[in-house]
């Protein structure tokens, strides 16, 4: 991603992974995964980049990586992009913990009542226009029913892995509606066929490459 910004923050009690990736020529980005109390962050970062978002867009609707997305939405006036199979979990972020919506305010102190004519659907294949970043959706079901990564190539290929590959581990897939055999096949199909150089940036812990997590990754040698 030639000439482009991969800016990364960290977001909230998960420490999750917030990517802002934006395209100098253009002056416009996306925001990946805006996590806990992360809109203010957010749009510092966005000020002090001197980038204009055009979309947020979620890897996966558990609360660590949507907490901020309606917020966000609203203050920048833009799209939230969502594969429809985690619907569930945008109408419902508790779900995510096996528990009903008012568990949210009362364990978090968060009221969710997000307008939904912002959210728009993802497939896999997609080419999205946002930022002119080249940015592919791959739709990679097994930590939730729609988890997605975000790949593009342009001469230095990225992944926006979400909770599908960390460094050195996998996405959990004991939470409710999650699949271990549906996330091995997401991995083997997505995953392993990329170039080694593919630089990972994973929703929690630092960046990685896909040779590296093939040559040390346990959970992805054995595919």
């Amino acid at each position: 991603m030639r000439a482009h910004v991969i800016d990364r923050l960290v977001l909230g009690m998960w420490q999750a992974n917030c990517f802002v990736v934006g395209n100098r020529a253009s002056g416009t980005a996306v925001v990946v995964d805006p996590g806990q109390d992360g809109a203010d962050d957010v749009m510092g970062r966005l000020d002090a980049l001197d980038l204009r978002c055009e979309a947020v867009l979620l890897t996966h609707g558990h609360l660590d990586h949507l907490w901020s997305a309606p917020d966000l939405a609203d203050r920048l006036d833009v799209p939230v992009l969502l594969h429809p199979d985690d619907r569930w979990l945008w109408d419902n972020p508790a779900a995510g913990f096996g528990a009903p919506l008012a568990g949210l305010e009362t364990q978090f102190g968060l009221r969710w009542d997000p307008p939904s004519e912002r959210l728009e659907p993802i497939a896999d294949g997609q080419m999205l226009p946002h930022a002119g970043l080249g940015l592919r959706v791959r739709h990679t079901p097994g930590h939730t029913p729609g988890s997605c990564v975000f790949v593009a190539d342009d001469g230095e290929p990225i992944m926006l892995s979400g909770d599908l590959l960390f460094a050195g581990s996998v996405g959990r897939t004991d939470l409710p509606r999650g699949s271990m055999e549906q996330q091995n096949a997401s991995l083997k199909r997505v995953v392993v066929p990329l170039a080694d150089g593919t630089r990972v940036h994973p929703g929690h812990g630092p960046d990685t490459t896909v040779g590296a997590e093939r040559s040390t990754n346990p959970f992805l040698r054995v595919l």
